[in-house]
């Protein structure tokens, strides 16, 4: 009974709260549909001939939070329906938030967009040179607008002209916006770019090397401009030079932009770059050490420009010098840029370069400790240079250092850049860095809110250095901070940098952040303002007594604005968040604006004057609309300006009534030209 109540008392004061009528819709009187009736007035498009694009929009009143279904699909928040197909009727269905429904029944047609439109095509056009696809056409259109073109029954483009036309005839079809065509023929003719034109082809020439093609030849014509090049009927290049050429004959054909062509024999004939040409070589070498690749041999030559080098036959290099050999006979081979050759014999002997040669190691060391392996050798070496250095017979590196080392015995070499080798024993003690050592762990900590895991604890330690931290045993951290604690007892570890180790425990207890938090709400209420999309009323909440708020509306999720908008005449539930959690609501009422001066006597003189049968009042709907509404009269202001001023609709009000007054005129006239708005 009592949610009966509270449903009878909002339909009273005209506020639906959406969380009420949802917990109560099923005890809906079974008559409030006949006595709350909805109506619905649908307008449409016709589609254009054999095409599906008309429209139809629905709009409905007598209620709120209307849904339309188009021909028994699904309901849809928008009463416009797009893409229908034409000679059709369609139902359109509406229903408001209570559920109830109306239907209007609209049929679609169609028209054609080309009757009575007559397409012309004017055509200009460039006539093709001969054999060649250079014509052009160029067509423009009339009798529409947002033309496109097609050439012989080809695809549609937006631009009028064609080109690369050969010589023939074509058609022009011109297509605009809403399809309409017309055509339009031309003739494309021929002409001869080339007659009384000669063109004369000079070149100049370099002659290639005996068995090589390093030869060119380089054409320039004249007679024409745009000219390309072919070489014995090869493909046309825009350059008149042709590179790699070995002796022989050449035809250099040249064409110009026209197609016009000139043609000339060139003749190369082989010569030797090396006639009377000696190619000296000369060299100096480095003898390797006995047994090993560390000798060199470094040529220099005469006789030309450009030199390379090869040894013993092998591929030829741009340097002269040639290392990691071993002792034994060489022949160096140079050749010039030309291709001319000449060579040199070289003997490389061996020598020792360790005799007479001593190495000495001497080392420092840090001892481990004890079960560990952070001991460490450094060594270093005299008698040569470039020293590397080996542990244990292990592979050479260039510091003498070795670390991570265990307690015991060891062996480090040392090598010259020579390999002369020299070495020494160093032996590990293990000592424990702990001795004498007490690590101390004091702490600070933050206690958690009761039923949250928000508390920390952040220890620091005496007693060494390079200190990391573990939490009951877990993994240790470089921080010593440890948060997102729930309440409970802890122990906390802490390790220098040799491994000495420290406890402590600590014990969290559970706070309330809320007790003694007592936050205060006040708002500030934008009104609702009738029949504007979207809702115009604003709810803007101010927290006090503590900090870090959140805001939520209707208990919804909370956010960082404290500003809620869009919003409908109704009571709201306000609330709001502290950092800690703590919480505190309000309720608050959105109320409708007054309505304008203008629009209230617009509104009072379409109630007094409109009655009766074929009226827009009291439940009626005449050409599918009604005015019991304020919306409704908002939305069909243009039908009540037809009708009862401009007279291009059926004259409202209608007979026994008497006509409307200059002075009743003047009230709705005025309202139109301020803007025909709720709030004028």
């Amino acid at each position: 009974m009592k949610k009966k109540l509270l449903v009878v008392l909002a339909m009273a004061a005209g506020v639906f709260m959406f969380q009420l009528f949802n917990s109560c819709r099923h005890e809906i009187p079974y008559d409030y549909c006949q006595t709350n009736p909805i109506h619905v007035t649908a307008t449409s498009t016709n589609a254009v001939l054999n095409q599906s694009n008309g429209t139809i929009t629905a709009t409905a009143t007598g209620g709120s939070g209307f849904k339309y279904s188009l021909n028994g699909g699904p309901y849809q928040d928008t009463g416009y329906f797009s893409g229908l197909q034409p000679f059709q009727g369609y139902n359109i269905v509406a229903r408001n938030s209570w559920g109830c429904t109306d239907t209007a029944i609209v049929t679609i047609n169609s028209f054609n967009p080309c009757t009575g439109v007559t397409i012309v095509v004017n055509i200009t056009k460039t006539d093709a040179a001969q054999n060649q696809s250079n014509g052009t056409i160029t067509a423009a259109a009339t009798g529409g607008t947002g033309f496109t073109y097609s050439l012989n029954g080809g695809a549609y483009q937006s631009s009028g002209t064609f080109s690369g036309l050969a010589a023939g005839n074509y058609t022009v079809t011109a297509k605009n916006a809403n399809g309409c065509t017309g055509t339009g023929q031309t003739t494309i003719g021929v002409t001869n770019p080339c007659a009384g034109i000669t063109v004369a082809v000079s070149t100049t020439q370099v002659n290639p090397t005996i068995g090589q093609s390093n030869g060119s030849i380089t054409a320039i014509a004249t007679g024409g401009s745009g000219f390309t090049y072919s070489l014995n009927g090869g493909a046309y290049q825009s350059s008149g030079t042709f590179t790699g050429l070995a002796e022989g004959i050449y035809s250099i054909s040249a064409k110009n932009s026209n197609g016009c062509t000139g043609i000339k024999q060139v003749t190369l004939t082989a010569i030797d770059p090396c006639a009377g040409v000696t190619v000296t070589v000369t060299t100096t070498q480095v003898n390797p050490a006995t047994g090993q690749s560390n000798g060199s041999i470094t040529a220099t030559a005469t006789g030309g420009t450009g030199f390379t080098y090869s040894l013993n036959g092998g591929a030829y290099q741009s340097s002269g010098t040639f290392a990691g050999l071993p002792a034994g006979n060489y022949i160096v081979t140079a050749k010039n840029s030309n291709g001319c050759l000449g060579s040199a014999q070289v003997a490389l002997g061996s020598t020792n370069p360790c005799t007479g040669v001593t190495i000495t190691v001497t080392t420092t060391q840090v001892n481990p400790a004890t079960g560990q392996s952070n001991g460490s050798i450094t060594a270093s070496a005299t008698g040569g240079s470039g020293f590397t250095y080996s542990l244990n017979g292990g592979a050479y590196q260039a510091s003498g250092t070795f670390s991570g080392l265990a307690a015991g015995s060891y062996t480090v070499s040392a090598k010259n850049s020579n390999g002369c080798l020299g070495s020494t024993q160093v032996t590990l003690t293990a000592t424990n860095p702990c001795t004498g050592i007490t690590v101390t762990v004091t702490t600070t900590q933050v206690n958690p809110s009761t039923g949250q895991s928000n508390g920390s604890i952040t220890a620091s330690a005496t007693g060494g250095s390079g200190f990391t931290y573990s939490l009951n045993g877990g993994a240790y951290q470089a921080s010593g901070t440890f948060s997102g604690l729930a309440a409970g007892t802890y122990t906390v570890s802490a390790k220098n940098s040799n491994g000495c180790l420290g406890s402590t425990q600590v014990t969290l207890t559970a706070t309330n952040p809320c007790t003694n938090t007592n936050i205060t709400l006040t708002s500030v209420v934008v009104n609702y303002t009738a029949c504007v999309t979207p809702a115009t009323g604003k709810i803007t909440i101010t927290a006090a007594g503590s900090t870090g708020f959140t805001y939520n509306l209707n208990n919804g999720a909370y956010q960082s604005s404290n500003v809620f908008s869009g919003l409908t005449a109704a009571s709201y539930t306000i609330g709001a968040k502290d950092l800690n959690g703590c919480t505190k609501t309000a309720t608050v009422t959105v109320g409708t604006v007054a309505s304008g001066p203008l629009f209230a006597g617009m509104r009072t003189l379409i109630t007094t004057r409109c009655s009766g049968s074929g009226c827009h009042m009291n439940g009626g709907s005449a050409a599918g609309y009604n005015f019991d509404s304020d919306c409704s009269i908002l939305s069909y202001w243009n039908q009540i300006n037809g009708a009862c001023i401009l007279g291009t609709l059926v004259q409202m009000p209608k007979s026994p009534q008497p006509p409307l007054t200059a002075a009743e005129k003047a009230v709705i006239t005025n309202w139109i030209n301020a803007g025909h708005l709720y709030s004028n």
